[in-house]
């Protein structure tokens, strides 16, 4: 009996011993909890964030960048520019070469995007190719010599339109000539022997352009029928310099295989300095 009862009283201080326990550990618990609530509070977690970088925006139309701006314009422009002086000494019947490549420039043309103060200066290149290229299929077509005089003129009218906006832009100041027209009294003395004057015979008007060649800067036009005074020629004699009609000193070349001479002939013309 006494081992039972010491066996019994060993059961009871073990049960007692496990009570305890179970009623200090919901306790240590509640303290790690209450700690660790309590750093939480004290120690917040801190988040960081990077801050992206601003890149400031380039602007076009600034004085600065604004050269830089109009050149992709202004290269479509010139390189149409070519193809047109190509056009206008090509003969009706191989016309059908030289459109395709005026087409695909004016494409690239419309494609290319402007900021908003090169919106007039796209407006006047595309109106002039439009209105060049129109001449040209007509003039392919056989349309009669009025539409093909009107649609040359016009198209010279929004040339020179461009180019009084691309000076604008660029802070200059052109001088465009008028175009030469039929019935313009060319002055000197056109009536003498001594003068060489050479006419537009036709079918079209004939470019004028800065320089002895093609790809210069086209500054007007000689239409059918109209005459000026030539005062030289180029080294090779494939180019005639001649008198603007009206302004006194002002000349311009143009192609001699386009013209007719009046009075005189290109082996009377002295060979002209190129300008500077």
């Amino acid at each position: 009996m006494d081992e039972i009862r010491c066996i019994i009283k060993d059961m009871i201080v073990f049960r007692e011993r496990m009570d305890m326990k179970r009623a200090v550990y919901p306790s240590v618990i509640i303290s790690v909890f209450l700690f660790l609530s309590a750093c939480s509070k004290l120690a917040p977690a801190i988040v960081v964030t990077s801050t992206p970088s601003v890149t400031p925006t380039l602007d076009l139309c600034s004085t600065s960048n604004l050269q830089n701006t109009v050149k992709p314009v202004n290269d479509l422009t010139r390189q149409f520019d070519d193809y047109a002086a190509l056009a206008s000494s090509t003969p009706q019947s191989q016309l059908v070469q030289v459109i395709p490549p005026l087409q695909a420039i004016r494409r690239a043309a419309e494609d290319q995007g402007v900021p908003v103060c090169l919106k007039q200066l796209k407006i006047d290149q595309l109106s002039y190719m439009d209105t060049f290229i129109q001449t040209m299929l007509a003039f392919e077509s056989n349309a009669n010599s009025d539409v093909l005089k009107g649609g040359v003129v016009q198209a010279q009218q929004y040339h020179n339109q461009y180019v009084i906006e691309l000076a604008r832009l660029l802070g200059m100041t052109v001088v465009v000539p008028p175009s030469i027209t039929p019935g313009t009294p060319a002055p000197g003395k056109t009536n003498t022997p001594s003068a060489v004057t050479i006419t537009n015979p036709g079918p079209n008007p004939i470019n004028l352009h800065s320089s002895a060649s093609l790809t210069s800067a086209t500054l007007g036009t000689m239409t059918v029928g109209a005459s000026a005074v030539a005062v030289g020629k180029s080294a090779a004699g494939d180019w005639v310099l001649i008198q603007v009609p009206g302004q006194s000193g002002k000349t311009v070349w143009i192609y001699a295989t386009l013209i007719k001479f009046t009075s005189g002939d290109i082996t009377s013309l002295p060979v002209a300095t190129p300008s500077p």
